[in-house]
């Protein structure tokens, strides 16, 4: 065995602070979520300019295309986050063994992988969540167009009523959706690393969940907090099974604003409270 593969037989680091941890975890996350935020308001804010200009010059809007249109922008827009995220995570996880990576390819501790075909097989299983969101936009556009012709508004009140009504809801709607995409993906990629590093290393890990213990936080994730596992094992959160935080086997109910973190550990150290 070379020394190479030696170096990288443990990512044992003996006691962890999961406050720490926790910390570490999210000020990455928060950062990405904010650089998505600011795309998606920018995303949004265009789309319904766009229809509200149609509208008021041409009296044209078609549902269907208006949802292509959307999906356009969302869709490549969200697979770069994706990709962005899951580098993030995997060379944070690095730098944290103190392996790090070189930047033109992703390493788990030391080992090349097939980081595309990961971050695609995820994003092939947000693609129909995505459109989702596409639809449910342009059908709230239309039901006010249909709304205004039918109180015989004029074309123009009709746009000012989609700039006044879409507008605040879509940067709520933006702000939900970096939130939840942004930490889905990110606990995702972090337990895609580890999996990885047991499954190539011949490690064996665990995982605690740590919830955010404030008054944000749902009372069946508060109640998790502490759950500890085998990486194979799901955590049971509000009596649904959950491989890692965002994991959609949750819910709706689970994934939703979710801001849990786990922490991977080898099964020798001790993660203190």
């Amino acid at each position: 065995m070379s020394l190479a593969r030696k170096e990288f037989r443990n990512i044992r680091r003996g006691r962890i602070s999961a406050l720490r941890e926790v910390r570490r975890q999210q000020r990455l996350r928060n950062n990405l979520e904010r650089q998505l935020y600011k795309r998606l308001t920018s995303l949004f804010r265009k789309f319904v300019r766009t229809k509200a200009y149609l509208i008021k010059e041409y009296g044209v809007f078609d549902l269907n295309s208006a949802i292509q249109d959307l999906n356009e922008e969302l869709l490549p827009t969200m697979s770069q986050h994706y990709r962005k995220v899951f580098r993030a995570i995997y060379q944070s996880a690095n730098e944290l063994h103190d392996k790090g990576s070189k930047a033109e390819e992703v390493f788990v501790m030391g080992r090349s992988i097939d980081f595309e075909a990961v971050v695609a097989s995820y994003y092939s299983g947000r693609a129909l969540v995505l459109s989702g969101i596409s639809q449910r936009m342009a059908n709230r556009v239309n039901r006010i167009i249909i709304e205004g012709r039918e109180n015989n508004l004029t074309l123009s009140q009709i746009a000012k009523n989609i700039a006044d009504k879409v507008l605040p809801i879509s940067r709520g709607r933006a702000a939900t959706i970096a939130r939840t995409e942004t930490h889905n993906a990110a606990s995702f990629a972090n337990h895609s690393y580890y999996e990885n590093a047991q499954s190539n290393l011949g490690l064996t890990l665990i995982k605690k969940w740590v919830s955010t213990s404030d008054a944000r936080t749902r009372s069946a994730h508060s109640a998790a907090n502490g759950q500890t596992r085998g990486m194979e094992e799901d955590f049971l959160i509000g009596g649904a099974p959950m491989a890692h935080a965002g994991d959609p086997k949750g819910g709706a109910k689970n994934v939703i604003n979710c801001r849990c973190v786990i922490i991977y550990a080898d099964e020798q150290d001790v993660v203190l409270d």
